[in-house]
């Protein structure tokens, strides 16, 4: 575990998040201006206000004692719970992934460059991480790590564990009504997360392994802000390395239309809604479970299908319609 003292957890903060906007980031710089005696009492307290952290009044207060007591007594620690020992480190994942998938956009474009996309990730939007687009043509899409194997698959769906990958039923529901061209991504790999702790945190520089400390240790106002400029800092730092150590999983591509489709042809692949005592059987987040093999596309096939015809193609494929006699019971 990386020990460290007040300055040396500032000096590391404001190097690696210099414009985070979390209430630590504030505090650290504010801690080093008060120590060094680099700026009036005033001005520190204006600029922990100005993040919004804290009312000027208490900030007026705060700041004397700052350079004598630390700062980092009035950040709130993190409450961990259960596996959550380094919450931190469980967030690269998704943005490992995410890298992952631009390289194959950026080769998608290279191969027809009348696509282009557009970075959603940071917009708020909870549903979207990239949007290919092509003239009018918009295909949105969701990148997923899908990080641990369902060993109870074939016993709880009917699908080997190896061949099976969840959806989260409420986000698909939810993509229909407001991104009803959405495609998932999903990238299989289970050894992603033993890969960050053998090939990632070793790389870290001296600064860097502080603030990971740090962040797993502190939360606070705008904590999400601090993680978020970390994570896909560090993954963008060393991106070079990570290509190198980890492996490349091939991505398998479904749309959030054929994933409800599957849940209401199969509710046994969404247990909760299909299966009983489904709480002793996995997690509580109910999903519907999808056949890699049968269910998914390869991106290598969806990229050649772009490449020879167009986003269209994809999208026609997302809406395509038959017609059925189904049951409509008047009681």
């Amino acid at each position: 575990m990386t020990k460290y003292t007040d300055e040396q957890a500032a000096k590391a903060i404001v190097a690696v998040l210099p414009d985070s906007r979390w209430v630590g980031a504030g505090l650290a710089q504010a801690y080093l201006w008060a120590v060094e005696g680099s700026k009036d009492h005033n001005d520190i307290a204006r600029h922990l206000y100005d993040l919004n952290c804290y009312s000027l009044t208490k900030a007026e207060e705060l700041v004397p004692t700052l350079a004598t007591s630390g700062f980092l007594r009035h950040i709130k620690a993190r409450t961990k719970t259960g596996s959550a020992e380094n919450p931190i480190t469980k967030m690269f994942p998704a943005a490992i992934t995410e890298q992952r998938f631009l390289e194959q956009v950026d080769a998608l474009r290279a191969k027809r460059n009348t696509v282009d996309y557009e970075d959603d990730r940071e917009s708020g939007h909870t549903l979207v991480d990239f949007t290919l687009t092509e003239g009018d043509l918009r295909l949105p899409i969701n990148v997923k790590n899908a990080g641990t194997r369902f060993e109870s698959a074939k016993q709880l769906v009917g699908l080997e564990p190896d061949d099976c990958i969840p959806i989260p039923v409420y986000k698909a529901y939810d993509a229909i009504e407001k991104e009803p061209n959405l495609l998932y991504a999903v990238a299989i790999d289970y050894g992603l997360v033993d890969s960050i702790n053998t090939h990632l945190i070793p790389l870290f520089d001296e600064n860097e392994a502080i603030v990971w400390r740090i962040l797993n240790d502190f939360s606070g106002t705008r904590i999400r802000d601090a993680e978020d400029k970390f994570v896909y800092g560090i993954t963008t730092r060393h991106w070079e390395s990570i290509r190198q150590e980890f492996a490349n999983p091939e991505f398998r591509l479904i749309s959030a239309r054929k994933s409800i489709r599957i849940l209401q042809k199969q509710p046994k692949r969404t247990p909760g809604i299909g299966l009983r005592a489904w709480g002793t059987g996995a997690s509580a987040e109910v999903n519907v479970h999808i056949s890699v093999a049968e269910e998914t596309k390869p991106w290598t096939e969806v990229f050649d299908r772009i490449v020879g015809k167009s986003l269209g193609d994809i999208i026609e494929a997302i809406n395509r319609k038959k017609t059925e006699i189904v049951y409509d019971p008047e009681i």
